[in-house]
């Protein structure tokens, strides 16, 4: 990986070839390695009184890298209504602005210089290349020409969701990346974040009754928390301004609405950091008569209702500013859930990702209906060893088997609820599994996690990430070997109340069309879960859904509606 430091660049080319005077319909094609670059203008075909911050000129430059032979150096220069400026320099493998090419494009290196800032380039830590921007920068963001072809610099075509047409071949200039880059290093494969822009005083509150009291993040804040490892926030106004060149994603908005510059930021993820609770905002929906294929198709429903937002471009119609044909769809905004026994069916809706909202309880006497595995031996008449990993591998495993069944997304958050001993073993574990997500819920009495223990665990977790580097997620997720398939419409329980979905409509004691209990059916899949928790056998729980595929595991577990049981690959060992 390129060290972090100040980059520059200086291109020496034996001649230049001035293409001021060409003719308008002159094909610009794709530079050799003997061509000179190429340069033209282009104007935007705006609305009439447009917006200031609406993108008037563009200036495309195209320059093979010296260093890099099949690479093209690209500069886009944005002059906005108001005068204002800004530059774009990518360094490619392809055409980038043509429609087809660009899909497939390879890009290496992504940087963009603000209005009275340094350039930052934005490198994924994951491969040393570019990281891109999120709102689908290869068909909205970039440059782009109407009519397929191999034009370099096109004719006619769009930028930013307004018409753009070529003025003036320019004469040509070498192309390279400017002076004094700030390298902003991120990591999209772990997310530490906290779910608010503020925290508690840190004064406590004086009973448990009591609500804490909540003060917004300052500059230090931030600084503190990004110290401790966290690289995830949501902020607002002035807040923007102090994290938006750090090496941390953000969602939120500044009050001047940083258009179109915001949507370059690669680090800027939108208005919306979740999906909140579509399982428990249902579970007291359901009609008494509601069958679990019922129950499957209200959250998903309710899911697509909620998934592509277009927060932010509804912002800009508000302040005046017009997207054009430009959609600006958030495309990854997890779920945050307490019922993760459905993963399955939320991630069919949106495959993009689960969190799951950890209240841990496993002490005896603790006065809480979050003892999970002690209610599952009373119930199920198992003997599950009343540990924390097989406390934490009943849920994670429920999430775990979706997303890899859906190529999507895990992970899960802490809530103050959560036993102190069991915060921190918990986080390790769902990072050794490959969670993508690791946050803490800030707000509301008991469910808030105080500052200060979520900087404390922020940092420990980050020096376990450090020291504990892991495989790839792809790789993690597919660990098990054992699959354990329910009936599709069908939930393990993953709340005190121990009902399907969490909801009493589907009570373990409800009978299914055959004639057969919830509870009977749902029992062959518990007991083979504590099979594997006694073995140390790694396994994954999914519903019986159409994008499921077996392939790739060992042993194939399927529990139909009826409590069979069929199994496919090597017989298991006996009981431990």
């Amino acid at each position: 990986m390129r060290n972090v430091t100040a980059l520059a660049g200086a291109v020496l080319l034996a001649s230049l070839v001035c293409a001021a005077g060409a003719a308008e319909t002159t094909a610009v094609s794709l530079p050799t390695a003997k061509q000179p670059p190429f340069r033209a203008l282009y104007k935007a075909d705006l609305p009439v009184t447009p917006h200031p911050k609406l993108i008037e000129r563009v200036e495309i430059a195209v320059d093979r890298a010296p260093d890099r032979p099949n690479f093209n150096w690209c500069r886009i220069s944005c002059t906005k209504v108001s005068g204002e400026s800004f530059t774009i320099w990518l360094l490619a493998d392809t055409r980038p602005f043509s429609a087809a090419s660009a899909k497939r494009a390879d890009f290496v290196r992504y940087i963009i210089q603000e209005p009275g800032q340094s350039p930052v380039e934005y490198i994924d830590q994951r491969t040393g290349k570019a990281l891109l921007p999120l709102f689908n920068f290869r068909e909205e963001l970039l440059p782009r020409a109407a009519a397929q072809g191999d034009e370099i610099l096109f004719e006619q075509g769009s930028f930013l969701g307004h018409p753009l047409v070529r003025r003036e071949i320019l004469s040509p200039q070498p192309v390279a990346p400017p002076e004094s880059i700030t390298q902003l290093i991120l990591n999209p494969d772990l997310l530490i974040g906290t779910s608010r822009n503020f925290r508690d005083d840190g004064k406590g509150r004086k009973t448990e009754k009591d609500n804490y009291n909540y003060i917004p993040f300052t500059k230090e804040n931030y600084e503190e928390m990004i110290a401790a490892g966290i690289n995830y926030f949501t902020a607002k106004g002035e807040q923007i301004d102090w994290i938006k060149q750090r090496a941390v994603f953000y969602e939120g908005y500044s009050p001047r609405i940083d258009f179109p510059e915001e949507l370059f930021r690669s680090n800027f993820r939108g208005l919306e950091m979740f999906i909140d609770e579509p399982a428990c905002i249902l579970a007291g929906e359901y009609a008494r008569d509601a069958s679990p294929i019922d129950a499957v198709k209200m959250i998903q429903a309710h899911i697509l209702e909620r998934r592509d937002s277009k927060g932010y471009r509804n912002l800009l119609v508000e302040a005046g500013i017009n997207p054009g044909s430009m959609e600006l769809i958030e495309r990854e905004t997890p779920i945050w859930e307490t019922y993760v026994c459905t993963s399955y069916y939320q991630l069919e809706a949106y495959p993009y990702g689960i969190v799951q909202e950890c209240r841990w309880q496993i002490q005896p006497g603790n006065f809480d209906r979050g003892q999970m595995l002690q209610r599952i031996n009373a119930e199920f008449g198992t003997n599950i060893p009343v540990e924390p990993n097989n406390l934490f591998l009943w849920y994670y495993s429920q999430m775990i088997g979706p997303a890899r069944a859906l190529n999507a997304r895990w992970g899960m958050s802490i809530y103050g609820q959560a036993e102190p001993e069991l915060r921190l073993p918990s986080m390790k574990l769902a990072y050794d599994l490959g969670a993508s997500f690791i946050w803490f819920w800030t707000s509301d009495h008991d469910h808030h996690v105080p500052y200060t223990e979520q900087l404390a665990l922020a940092r420990q977790i980050t020096d376990y990430a450090k020291s504990h580097p892991r495989p790839p997620l792809a790789e993690l997720l597919r660990r098990a070997r054992t699959v354990i398939v329910l009936p599709y419409g069908y939930t393990l329980p993953s709340c005190w109340e121990l009902d399907m979905f969490g909801s009493y409509i589907f009570s373990l004691k409800r009978k299914n069309e055959l004639g057969i209990s919830y509870k009977d059916v749902l029992s062959p899949a518990v007991k083979e879960i504590e099979y594997c928790l006694k073995s140390s056998v790694p396994y994954d729980v999914v519903a019986a859904g159409r994008q499921f595929d077996a392939s790739g595991y060992e042993q194939v577990i399927r529990i139909e509606e009826d409590g069979t049981v069929h199994r496919t690959g090597p017989s298991r060992v006996s009981e431990p």
